[in-house]
Protein backbone atom coordinates (compact mmCIF):
# COMPACT_ATOMS: atom_id res chain seq x y z
CA UNK A 1 0.00 0.00 0.00
CA UNK A 2 2.86 2.42 0.86
CA UNK A 3 4.58 1.83 -2.78
CA UNK A 4 1.46 2.73 -4.57
CA UNK A 5 0.90 6.36 -2.70
CA UNK A 6 4.20 6.81 -3.09
CA UNK A 7 4.02 6.12 -6.80
CA UNK A 8 1.01 8.19 -7.21
CA UNK A 9 2.31 11.14 -5.01
CA UNK A 10 5.50 11.20 -7.49
CA UNK A 11 3.05 11.19 -10.71
CA UNK A 12 1.30 14.48 -9.13
CA UNK A 13 4.67 16.09 -8.78
CA UNK A 14 6.07 15.19 -12.09
CA UNK A 15 2.39 16.25 -13.56
CA UNK A 16 2.67 19.36 -11.90
CA UNK A 17 6.24 20.26 -12.74
CA UNK A 18 6.11 19.17 -16.18
CA UNK A 19 3.10 21.06 -17.36
CA UNK A 20 3.27 24.83 -17.86
CA UNK A 21 0.21 26.63 -16.09
CA UNK A 22 -0.95 29.80 -17.81
CA UNK A 23 0.78 32.25 -16.07
CA UNK A 24 -2.24 35.05 -14.25
CA UNK A 25 -0.29 38.17 -16.03
CA UNK A 26 -0.68 36.25 -19.18
CA UNK A 27 -4.39 36.07 -18.29
CA UNK A 28 -4.35 39.86 -17.15
CA UNK A 29 -2.65 40.89 -20.36
CA UNK A 30 -5.24 39.07 -22.73
CA UNK A 31 -8.11 40.36 -20.65
CA UNK A 32 -7.00 43.53 -21.12
CA UNK A 33 -6.60 43.41 -25.12
CA UNK A 34 -10.26 42.09 -25.04
CA UNK A 35 -11.04 44.91 -23.21
CA UNK A 36 -9.42 47.69 -25.76
CA UNK A 37 -10.92 45.88 -29.02
CA UNK A 38 -14.05 46.14 -27.24
CA UNK A 39 -14.41 49.82 -25.83
CA UNK A 40 -12.73 50.21 -29.73
CA UNK A 41 -15.27 48.47 -30.83
CA UNK A 42 -18.00 50.91 -29.07
CA UNK A 43 -16.39 53.85 -30.48
CA UNK A 44 -16.47 53.04 -34.07
CA UNK A 45 -19.93 52.11 -33.82
CA UNK A 46 -21.00 55.70 -33.08
CA UNK A 47 -18.90 56.71 -35.82
CA UNK A 48 -19.62 58.01 -39.65
CA UNK A 49 -20.77 55.10 -41.39
CA UNK A 50 -18.63 54.82 -44.07
CA UNK A 51 -16.85 52.37 -46.03
CA UNK A 52 -13.33 52.92 -44.14
CA UNK A 53 -14.99 52.80 -40.88
CA UNK A 54 -16.76 49.61 -41.84
CA UNK A 55 -13.64 47.90 -42.58
CA UNK A 56 -12.14 48.83 -39.10
CA UNK A 57 -15.39 47.43 -37.87
CA UNK A 58 -15.28 44.51 -39.33
CA UNK A 59 -11.03 43.83 -38.78
CA UNK A 60 -11.34 45.20 -35.37
CA UNK A 61 -14.52 42.35 -34.24
CA UNK A 62 -12.04 39.47 -36.54
CA UNK A 63 -8.97 40.54 -34.33
CA UNK A 64 -11.14 40.73 -30.78
CA UNK A 65 -12.59 37.09 -31.90
CA UNK A 66 -9.16 35.91 -32.19
CA UNK A 67 -8.63 37.18 -28.84
CA UNK A 68 -11.63 35.05 -27.53
CA UNK A 69 -10.81 32.11 -29.12
CA UNK A 70 -7.12 32.37 -27.23
CA UNK A 71 -8.86 32.91 -24.16
CA UNK A 72 -11.11 30.15 -24.40
CA UNK A 73 -8.16 27.76 -25.47
CA UNK A 74 -6.78 28.70 -22.44
CA UNK A 75 -9.49 28.34 -20.42
CA UNK A 76 -9.53 24.92 -22.13
CA UNK A 77 -6.20 24.03 -21.31
CA UNK A 78 -6.44 24.53 -17.76
CA UNK A 79 -9.60 22.84 -16.97
CA UNK A 80 -7.79 20.07 -19.03
CA UNK A 81 -5.08 20.26 -15.86
CA UNK A 82 -7.46 20.64 -13.10
CA UNK A 83 -8.91 17.43 -14.55
CA UNK A 84 -6.16 15.03 -15.12
CA UNK A 85 -4.93 16.12 -11.54
CA UNK A 86 -8.47 15.15 -9.78
CA UNK A 87 -8.24 12.02 -11.77
CA UNK A 88 -5.02 11.17 -10.26
CA UNK A 89 -6.38 12.31 -6.63
CA UNK A 90 -9.36 10.10 -7.75
CA UNK A 91 -7.65 6.91 -8.60
CA UNK A 92 -5.09 7.56 -5.06
CA UNK A 93 -8.13 7.69 -3.30
CA UNK A 94 -9.61 4.51 -4.87
CA UNK A 95 -6.44 2.41 -4.09
CA UNK A 96 -6.59 3.44 -0.47
CA UNK A 97 -10.22 2.57 -0.03
CA UNK A 98 -9.16 -1.22 -1.67
CA UNK A 99 -6.48 -1.39 0.88
CA UNK A 100 -8.65 -0.26 4.18
CA UNK A 101 -11.72 -2.81 2.74
CA UNK A 102 -9.10 -5.80 2.31
CA UNK A 103 -7.41 -4.78 5.91
CA UNK A 104 -10.97 -4.51 7.46
CA UNK A 105 -12.22 -7.87 6.12
CA UNK A 106 -9.25 -9.49 7.38
CA UNK A 107 -9.07 -7.90 11.13
CA UNK A 108 -13.03 -8.77 10.90
CA UNK A 109 -12.27 -12.21 10.08
CA UNK A 110 -9.13 -12.67 12.95
CA UNK A 111 -11.58 -11.16 15.67
CA UNK A 112 -14.08 -13.87 14.67
CA UNK A 113 -11.79 -16.08 15.14
CA UNK A 114 -10.24 -15.08 18.13
CA UNK A 115 -13.96 -14.65 19.51
CA UNK A 116 -14.76 -18.08 19.23
CA UNK A 117 -11.20 -18.97 20.63
CA UNK A 118 -11.98 -16.89 23.89
CA UNK A 119 -15.53 -17.45 24.94
CA UNK A 120 -16.56 -15.09 27.72
CA UNK A 121 -16.50 -18.22 30.29
CA UNK A 122 -12.87 -19.32 29.06
CA UNK A 123 -11.59 -18.11 31.78
CA UNK A 124 -13.90 -20.42 34.46
CA UNK A 125 -12.29 -23.10 32.98
CA UNK A 126 -8.90 -21.68 31.76
CA UNK A 127 -6.12 -22.19 35.06
CA UNK A 128 -4.05 -19.51 33.08
CA UNK A 129 -6.07 -16.30 33.66
CA UNK A 130 -3.33 -14.22 32.70
CA UNK A 131 -3.29 -15.82 29.27
CA UNK A 132 -7.09 -15.34 29.13
CA UNK A 133 -6.37 -11.41 29.66
CA UNK A 134 -3.82 -11.57 27.20
CA UNK A 135 -6.11 -12.74 24.23
CA UNK A 136 -9.16 -10.72 25.45
CA UNK A 137 -6.62 -7.53 25.26
CA UNK A 138 -6.05 -8.76 21.77
CA UNK A 139 -9.33 -9.07 20.50
CA UNK A 140 -10.03 -5.38 21.85
CA UNK A 141 -7.31 -4.08 20.00
CA UNK A 142 -8.40 -5.53 16.95
CA UNK A 143 -12.07 -4.28 17.70
CA UNK A 144 -10.51 -0.79 18.47
CA UNK A 145 -8.30 -1.01 15.02
CA UNK A 146 -11.46 -2.17 12.86
CA UNK A 147 -13.47 0.59 14.29
CA UNK A 148 -10.48 3.16 13.37
CA UNK A 149 -10.52 1.84 10.02
CA UNK A 150 -14.12 2.26 9.50
CA UNK A 151 -13.78 5.97 10.27
CA UNK A 152 -10.99 6.10 7.91
CA UNK A 153 -12.60 4.42 4.92
CA UNK A 154 -15.66 7.34 5.77
CA UNK A 155 -13.72 10.09 5.46
CA UNK A 156 -12.22 8.86 2.73
CA UNK A 157 -15.26 7.88 0.75
CA UNK A 158 -16.70 11.23 1.58
CA UNK A 159 -13.57 12.87 -0.32
CA UNK A 160 -13.98 10.62 -2.86
CA UNK A 161 -17.02 11.38 -3.68
CA UNK A 162 -16.66 15.37 -3.61
CA UNK A 163 -13.43 14.80 -6.00
CA UNK A 164 -15.20 12.78 -8.44
CA UNK A 165 -18.35 15.71 -8.04
CA UNK A 166 -15.68 18.08 -9.01
CA UNK A 167 -14.11 16.05 -11.77
CA UNK A 168 -18.08 15.70 -13.40
CA UNK A 169 -18.55 19.61 -13.09
CA UNK A 170 -15.35 20.68 -14.44
CA UNK A 171 -15.94 17.81 -17.27
CA UNK A 172 -19.31 19.79 -17.97
CA UNK A 173 -17.61 23.35 -17.97
CA UNK A 174 -15.32 21.52 -20.55
CA UNK A 175 -17.83 20.57 -22.74
CA UNK A 176 -19.60 24.07 -22.29
CA UNK A 177 -16.42 25.46 -23.68
CA UNK A 178 -15.69 23.64 -26.43
CA UNK A 179 -19.19 24.36 -28.06
CA UNK A 180 -17.92 27.56 -27.31
CA UNK A 181 -14.57 27.90 -29.32
CA UNK A 182 -16.42 26.16 -32.49
CA UNK A 183 -18.70 28.71 -32.54
CA UNK A 184 -16.09 31.23 -32.33
CA UNK A 185 -14.37 29.72 -34.96
CA UNK A 186 -17.06 29.62 -37.24
CA UNK A 187 -18.03 33.78 -36.27
CA UNK A 188 -14.25 34.24 -37.29
CA UNK A 189 -15.00 32.25 -40.68
CA UNK A 190 -17.87 34.43 -40.89
CA UNK A 191 -16.46 37.82 -40.22
CA UNK A 192 -13.35 37.38 -42.52
CA UNK A 193 -16.05 36.78 -45.13
CA UNK A 194 -18.03 39.81 -44.93
CA UNK A 195 -15.16 41.96 -45.20
CA UNK A 196 -14.13 39.82 -48.19
CA UNK A 197 -17.47 40.19 -49.61
CA UNK A 198 -17.94 43.87 -48.86
CA UNK A 199 -14.59 44.94 -50.45
CA UNK A 200 -15.74 42.87 -53.45
CA UNK A 201 -18.82 44.21 -53.43
CA UNK A 202 -18.35 48.02 -52.99
CA UNK A 203 -14.74 47.54 -54.87
CA UNK A 204 -13.55 49.42 -52.29
CA UNK A 205 -15.54 52.63 -53.98
CA UNK A 206 -16.73 54.79 -51.13
CA UNK A 207 -19.65 56.40 -53.39
CA UNK A 208 -20.46 52.69 -54.17
CA UNK A 209 -20.69 51.27 -50.67
CA UNK A 210 -23.24 54.85 -49.99
CA UNK A 211 -25.57 53.84 -52.80
CA UNK A 212 -25.82 50.01 -51.64
CA UNK A 213 -26.36 51.25 -47.64
CA UNK A 214 -29.39 53.64 -48.94
CA UNK A 215 -30.71 50.52 -51.22
CA UNK A 216 -30.52 48.28 -48.06
CA UNK A 217 -31.50 50.74 -45.49
CA UNK A 218 -34.65 51.31 -47.91
CA UNK A 219 -35.54 48.01 -47.51
CA UNK A 220 -35.01 47.28 -43.82
CA UNK A 221 -37.77 50.15 -43.56
CA UNK A 222 -40.12 48.48 -45.82
CA UNK A 223 -39.79 45.55 -43.57
CA UNK A 224 -40.05 46.98 -40.16
CA UNK A 225 -43.48 49.05 -41.49
CA UNK A 226 -44.83 45.65 -42.10
CA UNK A 227 -44.16 44.50 -38.76
CA UNK A 228 -44.99 47.43 -37.45
CA UNK A 229 -48.01 47.78 -39.09
CA UNK A 230 -49.02 44.39 -37.83
CA UNK A 231 -48.65 44.64 -34.23
CA UNK A 232 -44.87 45.66 -34.08
CA UNK A 233 -42.01 43.13 -33.75
CA UNK A 234 -43.64 41.25 -30.53
CA UNK A 235 -42.37 38.08 -29.28
CA UNK A 236 -44.85 35.03 -29.55
CA UNK A 237 -45.15 33.96 -25.78
CA UNK A 238 -44.10 30.41 -26.98
CA UNK A 239 -42.80 28.61 -29.86
CA UNK A 240 -45.47 27.77 -32.32
CA UNK A 241 -46.05 24.78 -34.19
CA UNK A 242 -43.57 23.56 -36.87
CA UNK A 243 -47.18 23.19 -39.11
CA UNK A 244 -48.40 20.57 -41.43
CA UNK A 245 -45.25 19.60 -42.81
CA UNK A 246 -42.66 20.04 -40.06
CA UNK A 247 -40.79 23.07 -41.57
CA UNK A 248 -42.58 26.12 -40.67
CA UNK A 249 -40.42 28.68 -38.70
CA UNK A 250 -41.75 32.01 -37.29
CA UNK A 251 -39.69 35.01 -37.10
CA UNK A 252 -41.66 35.96 -33.68
CA UNK A 253 -40.31 32.60 -31.95
CA UNK A 254 -39.27 33.65 -28.46
CA UNK A 255 -35.99 31.47 -29.25
CA UNK A 256 -34.98 34.03 -31.47
CA UNK A 257 -37.47 36.92 -31.88
CA UNK A 258 -35.17 39.57 -30.35
CA UNK A 259 -32.28 37.93 -31.76
CA UNK A 260 -29.89 40.64 -33.46
CA UNK A 261 -29.10 39.92 -37.14
CA UNK A 262 -25.57 39.81 -38.33
CA UNK A 263 -23.60 42.91 -36.92
CA UNK A 264 -26.66 44.92 -36.84
CA UNK A 265 -29.03 46.48 -34.57
CA UNK A 266 -32.30 44.92 -36.24
CA UNK A 267 -34.09 41.74 -34.63
CA UNK A 268 -35.53 38.59 -36.69
CA UNK A 269 -38.50 39.48 -34.71
CA UNK A 270 -38.40 43.26 -36.63
CA UNK A 271 -36.77 42.32 -40.17
CA UNK A 272 -36.56 38.54 -40.18
CA UNK A 273 -39.39 37.47 -42.58
CA UNK A 274 -36.51 37.34 -45.18
CA UNK A 275 -34.07 34.65 -43.51
CA UNK A 276 -36.92 32.48 -41.86
CA UNK A 277 -38.19 32.18 -45.25
CA UNK A 278 -35.04 31.05 -46.58
CA UNK A 279 -34.05 28.74 -43.20
CA UNK A 280 -38.00 26.86 -44.49
CA UNK A 281 -37.02 26.16 -47.92
CA UNK A 282 -33.99 25.07 -46.24
CA UNK A 283 -34.97 22.72 -43.70
CA UNK A 284 -37.49 21.38 -46.33
CA UNK A 285 -34.38 20.57 -48.24
CA UNK A 286 -33.15 18.28 -45.33
CA UNK A 287 -30.72 21.80 -44.47
CA UNK A 288 -30.42 22.25 -40.56
CA UNK A 289 -30.40 25.78 -41.18
CA UNK A 290 -32.70 28.01 -37.97
CA UNK A 291 -33.12 31.58 -38.37
CA UNK A 292 -31.47 31.87 -35.13
CA UNK A 293 -27.92 30.35 -36.88
CA UNK A 294 -28.89 31.93 -40.43
CA UNK A 295 -28.68 35.37 -38.42
CA UNK A 296 -25.79 34.90 -36.80
CA UNK A 297 -23.74 34.46 -39.52
CA UNK A 298 -22.48 38.04 -40.41
CA UNK A 299 -21.67 36.59 -44.09
CA UNK A 300 -25.46 36.48 -44.88
CA UNK A 301 -25.71 40.12 -44.46
CA UNK A 302 -24.74 43.31 -46.15
CA UNK A 303 -21.89 44.94 -44.12
CA UNK A 304 -23.30 46.20 -40.62
CA UNK A 305 -26.94 45.65 -41.78
CA UNK A 306 -29.75 43.31 -41.83
CA UNK A 307 -30.24 43.29 -45.07
CA UNK A 308 -29.48 39.77 -46.89
CA UNK A 309 -27.29 39.31 -50.00
CA UNK A 310 -28.09 36.80 -52.18
CA UNK A 311 -28.15 33.36 -50.43
CA UNK A 312 -26.31 30.57 -50.85
CA UNK A 313 -27.80 27.42 -52.84
CA UNK A 314 -27.84 24.04 -50.94
CA UNK A 315 -25.53 21.25 -53.37
CA UNK A 316 -27.42 20.80 -56.41
CA UNK A 317 -29.54 23.82 -56.34
CA UNK A 318 -29.70 27.07 -58.02
CA UNK A 319 -30.93 30.44 -55.95
CA UNK A 320 -33.24 32.67 -58.81
CA UNK A 321 -35.46 35.65 -58.65
CA UNK A 322 -37.96 36.03 -60.99
CA UNK A 323 -41.44 37.59 -61.84
CA UNK A 324 -44.76 36.52 -60.60
CA UNK A 325 -45.93 33.33 -62.39
CA UNK A 326 -49.18 30.89 -61.71
CA UNK A 327 -47.21 28.59 -63.78
CA UNK A 328 -44.01 28.65 -62.18
CA UNK A 329 -45.23 28.43 -58.46
CA UNK A 330 -47.66 25.26 -59.56
CA UNK A 331 -44.06 24.14 -61.75
CA UNK A 332 -41.91 24.12 -58.46
CA UNK A 333 -44.74 23.18 -55.88
CA UNK A 334 -45.61 20.15 -58.45
CA UNK A 335 -41.70 19.14 -57.90
CA UNK A 336 -41.94 19.11 -54.26
CA UNK A 337 -40.03 22.56 -53.74
CA UNK A 338 -41.44 25.34 -51.50
CA UNK A 339 -41.55 28.66 -53.57
CA UNK A 340 -40.49 32.20 -51.30
CA UNK A 341 -42.79 35.31 -52.51
CA UNK A 342 -42.04 38.39 -51.82
CA UNK A 343 -45.13 41.14 -50.70
CA UNK A 344 -45.54 44.53 -51.43
CA UNK A 345 -47.56 45.94 -48.69
CA UNK A 346 -48.22 49.01 -50.84
CA UNK A 347 -51.14 50.35 -47.76
CA UNK A 348 -47.85 50.99 -45.38
CA UNK A 349 -45.20 51.15 -47.91
CA UNK A 350 -44.27 47.56 -46.42
CA UNK A 351 -42.52 44.37 -47.58
CA UNK A 352 -43.02 41.60 -46.42
CA UNK A 353 -41.74 37.78 -47.04
CA UNK A 354 -43.72 33.84 -47.09
CA UNK A 355 -43.70 30.96 -48.56
CA UNK A 356 -46.16 29.04 -50.68
CA UNK A 357 -46.01 25.25 -49.68
CA UNK A 358 -48.81 23.87 -51.97
CA UNK A 359 -51.75 24.28 -53.85
CA UNK A 360 -52.34 25.34 -57.41
CA UNK A 361 -53.57 27.90 -59.85
CA UNK A 362 -53.51 30.69 -57.82
CA UNK A 363 -55.22 29.31 -54.40
CA UNK A 364 -52.52 28.54 -52.08
CA UNK A 365 -51.74 27.35 -48.49
CA UNK A 366 -48.54 29.50 -47.26
CA UNK A 367 -46.10 29.12 -44.47
CA UNK A 368 -46.07 32.90 -42.87
CA UNK A 369 -43.25 33.88 -40.81
CA UNK A 370 -45.41 36.77 -39.05
CA UNK A 371 -49.08 35.13 -38.83
CA UNK A 372 -47.81 31.34 -38.83
CA UNK A 373 -48.07 28.08 -40.64
CA UNK A 374 -50.68 26.74 -43.24
CA UNK A 375 -52.68 30.01 -43.67
CA UNK A 376 -54.64 30.79 -47.06
CA UNK A 377 -52.61 32.99 -49.07
CA UNK A 378 -56.13 35.08 -49.69
CA UNK A 379 -56.38 35.78 -46.26
CA UNK A 380 -53.85 38.55 -46.24
CA UNK A 381 -53.10 38.97 -49.94
CA UNK A 382 -53.24 38.94 -53.32
CA UNK A 383 -51.56 38.28 -56.61
CA UNK A 384 -51.39 41.93 -57.31
CA UNK A 385 -49.00 42.50 -54.06
CA UNK A 386 -46.25 39.68 -55.40
CA UNK A 387 -43.42 41.63 -56.17
CA UNK A 388 -41.22 38.88 -56.97
CA UNK A 389 -40.82 35.17 -56.40
CA UNK A 390 -37.49 33.82 -55.05
CA UNK A 391 -36.27 30.09 -56.46
CA UNK A 392 -34.14 27.49 -54.81
CA UNK A 393 -34.54 25.22 -57.80
CA UNK A 394 -33.39 22.41 -59.80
Amino acid sequence: MTKKIFLLLFFVLATFFLTTPIKADETQDLQNKISEYTQKLNELGTAKNTLANQIKILTSQYELTQLKITQTENSIKGLEQEINNLSVEIDKLNIQLNDLSQLFVYQTAQNYKNQRKAPLFFFLLNSKLNDFLQQNEYVSSVRQNNQENLIKMGTIKENYDIQKTAKTKKQQDMETLQKTLAAQKISLNSQKAAKDQLLAITKNDEKKYQSLLSDAQRQLAALKNFSSSAGGSSCLSSSPGSGSDGNFYSQRDPRWCSQYIGNSKDTIGEVGCFLSSVSMVYKKIGSGMTPSSYAADSSNFWSNTAYMVTPSAPSGYTYKQVSYSVSTIDNELKAGRYVIAQMRMSTVAGMHFIVIISGSNGSYKVHDPWYGPDQNFSDHYSPSLVMSLRLFTK
